[in-house]
């Protein structure tokens, strides 16, 4: 498309930097989306059948695919790779990857680095530990706490249980496997990836959430995307507000993939709950 020709001729020639020339531009060029998600958060984003990635994250890229396909009227498809929470946002800033979807949770600290879409997702954070722990550590706030490096947990540990200590891990699912080895006596995320990964524990030891009534914390999901990219940003909106049609209703394509994974039948049973649904309504902010 002479446009997207246009704009990578520029880019070639050193008349405009790389950050210009924006990543629809550079799709429309080459017919491909470089995607990041993650391999260990059931059921987001995990390695299933073959080691393919699959999950809910990676079905909303799908989406961001076909639309792109549809906008820029040519074969668009997706080279997906595995990040973790160490080094997702640094892919993205350095321009390695054009979007990361999985469970990250905008700040204002990350926004120095990258940008993000509106919200896909919320769940609470909360602490998951082995039930017969609780007879000896019976209150979150005495635990010694296994996070995941480069996530938002241990802030908000610290923020709601102030002195509360943590080890870090460099992935969740090393922070389980020091769970099993009995050198953290509990794990924290938010409360679905948490109920995902315990399937991995040992089949005969109960496990429980805790806080048991509220979550510690509420967290927000959204798509990494490129600082200063606003196109691409607002294009990765539209796609995702456009999902929601009809989620008031509990109903459209929003929900169709959010039951294929939470729904009765899906790989963990987790029901939209009405404020959950509500907060995501609110992200379509534009006038029709």
């Amino acid at each position: 498309m002479p446009g997207f020709a246009l704009v990578a001729a520029l880019a070639a020639s050193g008349l405009i930097t790389s950050a210009q020339a924006d990543v629809l531009s550079r799709i429309g060029e080459s017919g491909v989306i470089h995607a990041g998600t993650r391999a260990d958060a059931v059921p987001f984003a995990y390695a299933g059948e073959g080691g393919r990635l699959t999950g809910f994250s990676v079905d909303l890229i799908e989406e961001i695919r076909a639309a792109a396909e549809a906008r820029l009227g040519r074969p668009v498809r997706v080279e997906l790779s595995v990040v973790t929470p160490a080094d997702r946002l640094q892919r993205v800033a350095g321009g390695e990857l054009d979007i990361v979807c999985e469970i990250t949770t905008p700040t204002w600290e990350r926004e120095k680095t990258v940008d993000f879409s509106v919200p896909f997702f919320r769940d609470g954070t909360r602490v998951l530990a082995f039930r017969d722990t609780l007879r000896t550590v019976p209150e979150v706030k005495d635990m010694v706490v296994g996070i995941a490096e480069g996530t938002t947990t241990g802030d908000i540990l610290e923020q709601t249980l102030p002195g509360i200590r943590t080890r870090s891990y460099p992935t969740m699912d090393a922070a389980f496997g020091a769970l099993t080895r009995g050198e953290v006596q509990g794990v924290a995320n938010i409360g679905i990836i948490l109920l995902g990964l315990s399937r991995k524990l040992e089949p005969g030891r109960s496990v429980v959430l805790l806080p048991r009534t509220e979550p510690l914390g509420n967290e927000a999901m959204a798509c990494v995307l490129p600082q200063d990219d606003s196109a691409w940003r607002d294009f990765v909106n539209a796609t995702i507000i456009g999902l929601t049609r009809g989620l008031a209703d509990y109903r459209g394509r929003y929900m169709e993939i959010h039951d294929k994974w939470f729904g009765r039948d899906g790989v963990m049973v987790y029901p939209l709950d009405r404020s959950t649904r509500d907060y995501l309504l609110q992200s379509d902010i534009w006038a029709r």
